[in-house]
């Protein structure tokens, strides 16, 4: 199993919401005061503007999508009778099924089709026309491709856990200090991809929490339908 006890990891996933929601009740404003940070009167939202950081987040985002082409090629070699050296057709499987059900159909075929909240850079406080809305709460400011939840960050934490997954095959294959830098990229890709949507004002600070919140859980799910023994070589448990 790649979360050990998954009655364990089910309460800490519904402990981080309570406290998500409880945090951003209390504070409302928190999200616009993140937001602020990157934001000038004159400039808007300038980091968005940056050539450089669009790269960045490109880099990021094409990471996501070779991860996923690599769970199909991984998934149909392995139902071939032909499976990828030292790739198991769970690891395939759980990671073109987080895709398909977090960042895919969870997130942009559900919330930010039907949540309506409106991105920081269209609301009042920043220059835009929007009213700003709480990220538990359903609201009318955006008609599709809204706010909550961050899709973009939602794919980042599937490739860090896609990654995490995929660490022990990678450990076998490769020598230690190239393995130091998977490990690095595992850990800094995903956190930049998240970090830019919010400073670029595509997202508020709550929109990645919840984010990355639905994303594990469905990871932890996952692993609970399609469980892998340890002793094929999968990761340490995180729960």
């Amino acid at each position: 199993m790649f979360f050990g006890d998954h009655r364990r990891c089910a309460g800490l996933l519904a402990a981080g919401f309570i406290l998500a929601i409880g945090l951003f009740a209390l504070w409302p404003h928190l999200d616009i005061r993140v937001s602020g940070l990157f934001y000038d009167p004159a400039a808007g939202f300038w980091l968005a503007a940056s050539p450089c950081l669009e790269r960045l987040r490109m880099v990021v985002w094409h990471l996501s999508t070779g991860m996923v082409l690599f769970s199909i090629i991984a998934l149909a070699a392995s139902l071939s009778g032909r499976p990828l050296p030292s790739i198991q057709t769970r690891q395939a499987a759980f990671i073109f099924l987080l895709y398909l059900l977090g960042p895919l159909l969870l997130v942009n075929g559900i919330l930010k089709s039907h949540w309506g909240r409106a991105r920081p850079a269209d609301i009042v406080e920043f220059g835009g026309t929007r009213m700003f809305s709480p990220p538990y709460l359903p609201a009318d400011q955006c008609a599709s491709n809204c706010s909550f939840v961050s899709g973009e960050g939602a794919a980042a934490v599937a490739l860090a856990i896609s990654l995490y997954v995929l660490a022990p095959s990678v450990r076998r294959a490769v020598p230690g200090r190239v393995f130091k830098l998977y490990v690095a990229l595992a850990v800094i890709a995903p956190s930049l991809g998240i970090v830019l949507r919010v400073a670029a004002g595509r997202h508020f600070l709550s929109d990645t929490v919840f984010a990355a919140l639905l994303v594990a859980g469905i990871a932890v799910l996952l692993d609970w339908m399609l469980p892998v023994k340890k002793a094929n070589g999968t990761p340490d448990a995180l729960c």
